[in-house]
């Protein structure tokens, strides 16, 4: 399984991240650090939370510029997204805090451990500003929020999340019950972690269900739990060799969450998402800081087990791979003895309580806390921790370096936006042409460009026409529709772009396969940044 790489274009910095990797020239000061970009490394090196808490950060020279606050974490894949560093006063930022991205980051090597950012304090001022008040906000805000931070994180749980978006429109509808024999948290390169079920019906068959990103899923009371008697309501992939159904309601019990549409589209796409009668923004819903798990009690199958003593991430990754807890003695019977959880069954729902898929027999049977960390690192007693509690062992890519200047937040193809805004909702027109090549198209005015299929109509004529399909950051990222070559069936309409006219293609059928890229209220596929 591989990790997610973000799909947020990030500028700025990429010169001075470049600069930052190479090797030390001369004339340079004598303690500018030996740097380890992330990607170089190989191997795990798990740390505590504190550890990393501690951290100083450097610029290219080995000047310090700023402490480690906090760490922003996706909520599904316990992965680190942001540090929140706090400057010092030199650089004229008033000792504020930012957020910057993790893998804008690189480690310093030869034993101080600490991080180096290659930015000059113009490039600092860029990075959104972290308050704990503009975050205590954010929790409750069903709004357009000014702040900067909010807009930075609201544009990266915007990227691309379904795989399956478009192409259940037509799928065959089913209600799947039974017990849940299996949690996956499948890690993909595009769409983020994902949640995939397997039920065991009553009749002996398994069903396979994908429910949605793991931030999502587990971030609600609904969130799933081996040995669940659940009902889904499911649609079912076309051609998909596995059977793989993808899920739109699922209860448990009282708890229940609505995952998508009957025509597949994704309820998590949404500026905020309801659990337990509340109302979350996205960003919030999708981030947590590190600094809420600490002390945090756990609730273990209906019992409470324990609280969060420590976490302990890979420090190469950014990912969390086990929690350490301060058992309930009450519960497991059991001295102060520090146990190792892993990652992978923890669920921190949005009211900020946390849950994990494990029996007290699995809490017992996991090993102790190690003294040193380092222990960890070979492998042998870490799948000790995830053999107790009957889930794989999953492997930690470290990322790759990313610049750190913030990304777009226009929303030039939302359903309101300047592209599908100015759509003629009485001029949709189907057509049967053949697929020639695809291209980008570039607009006026700096709007956001679009991914396009140059077509040759049928008759004698065999004019040719440009079909816009979408933005060209979202279709990238999509699997082919369609191919050079083949034949096609598209349901168009007419947009007016700087003044001209352009096909916008609907639906796309190809190949017995159908892709629906606006629903009949011109509401796209792609989340509206």
């Amino acid at each position: 399984m591989t990790h997610r790489i973000s799909s947020t274009v990030l500028t700025a910095l990429m010169l001075a991240l470049a600069a930052g990797a190479a090797a030390p020239v001369s004339g340079q000061a004598s303690d500018a650090p030996t740097l380890q970009p992330a990607s170089a490394a190989s191997v795990v090196d798990f740390r505590s939370s504190a550890w990393l808490g501690g951290r100083k950060i450097v610029n290219n020279n080995g000047e310090e510029i700023a402490d480690v606050s906090d760490l922003i974490l996706d909520r599904g894949a316990g992965r680190i997204e942001y540090i929140v560093v706090k400057t010092g006063t030199t650089f004229g930022l008033g000792g504020r805090a930012i957020a910057i991205p993790y893998a804008s980051f690189q480690w310093e090597v030869g034993g101080k451990d600490r991080l180096v950012l290659a930015s000059t304090p113009e490039q600092l001022k860029q990075f959104p500003e972290y308050t704990p008040e503009g975050w205590k906000a954010m929790r409750e805000s069903t709004k357009d929020d000014r702040s900067t931070l909010h807009q930075r994180l609201a544009n990266d749980a915007a990227s691309p999340s379904d795989p399956y978006v478009g192409n259940l429109d037509t799928a065959k509808q089913s209600r799947v019950k039974g017990e849940i024999t299996n949690v996956e948290r499948v890690r993909t390169s595009t769409f983020g972690e994902q949640v995939h079920i397997t039920v065991k019906t009553a009749d002996g068959s398994t069903k396979k269900i994908a429910l949605g990103p793991s931030w999502y899923i587990n971030g609600t009371p609904a969130a799933p739990m081996r040995g669940d008697t659940v009902a889904v309501d499911t649609l079912a992939l076309p051609r998909d060799p596995d059977q793989l159904l993808a899920g739109t309601h699922i209860r448990t019990g009282e708890r229940e969450l609505h995952l998508r549409d009957t025509d597949g589209s994704p309820a998590w796409c949404l500026k905020s998402v309801e659990s337990g009668g509340h109302h979350y923004s996205t960003p919030y819903s999708r981030y947590l800081l590190l600094s809420q798990l600490t002390g945090i009690k756990i609730d273990c199958r209906g019992n409470e087990c324990g609280k969060v003593h420590d976490i302990i991430l890979d420090r190469n990754s950014g990912e969390i791979g086990f929690l350490s807890i301060d058992p309930n003695q009450n519960f497991l019977g059991i001295s102060d003895t520090k146990r190792l959880i892993p990652w992978s069954v923890a669920t921190v729902m949005f009211d900020g309580t946390m849950r994990i898929d494990a029996s007290k027999e699995m809490v017992l049977a996991s090993p102790e806390t190690p003294a040193d960390l380092s222990t960890l690192n070979t492998g042998a007693y870490g799948e000790r921790v995830y053999k107790a509690f009957n889930v794989p062992t999953p492997r930690f890519e470290a990322r790759k370096p990313i610049s750190a200047a913030p990304p777009e937040t226009r929303n030039d193809w939302s359903a309101r936006g300047p592209i599908l805004g100015a759509i003629d909702h009485n001029s949709t027109k189907s057509f049967e042409c053949k697929a020639i090549d695809f291209t980008e198209v570039k607009f006026e005015k700096g709007l956001q460009p679009a991914h396009a299929v140059k077509v040759r109509m049928p008759g004698k004529d065999g004019a040719e026409e440009i079909v816009l399909l979408g933005p060209a950051w979202y279709m990238k990222n999509q699997k082919p529709i369609c191919h050079a070559g083949d034949s096609i069936k598209m349901d168009c309409c007419r947009t007016t772009i700087d003044g001209r006219q352009y096909w916008i293609a609907k639906s796309v059928e190809c190949n017995n396969s159908r892709v629906v890229l606006l629903d009949a209220n011109n509401t796209p596929a792609w989340p509206q940044r």
